[in-house]
């Protein structure tokens, strides 16, 4: 690995490690696998393009001339954007669906209750 993507790997990592996620949740937090950010941090591959974009689009007060270059300054914390991982979107989507289906079904029935009380009468 050249010493130039070393240091690009030495970025990510100082990243990866302010985020306090384990690698797991970065991976998930910045959408690469877990396999991409593993073979950065182990330096058994250098950081492309997908992961350098995808941690400056989910973290803030990330610099992006500093994480492409390493010039200019960077912040020492690195706090990950409050997003939501696939997993917690699809469980989401899932109640959701199941309560729109229980409140049609809801409402069917007290109309219909509606409807009895209103023949009774």
């Amino acid at each position: 690995m050249k010493i130039e993507d070393k240091k690009r790997s030495d970025r990510v990592i100082k990243v990866f490690k302010d985020s306090g996620l384990n690698q797991r949740q970065f991976s998930e937090l910045i959408g690469v696998s877990q396999q991409l950010v593993s073979a950065v941090v182990n330096y058994t591959k250098k950081p492309n393009e997908t992961i350098l974009l995808a941690i400056i689009d989910k973290i803030d007060d990330i610099n992006p001339m500093w994480l492409l270059t390493g010039l200019e300054d960077q912040k020492d914390n690195h706090t990950p954007i409050k997003t939501e991982s696939p997993i917690e979107i699809h469980i989401k989507s899932l109640v959701k669906k199941e309560f729109e289906e229980l409140s049609k079904d809801i409402i069917q029935k007290l109309s219909n209750i509606e409807d009895s009380v209103q023949n009774s009468n």
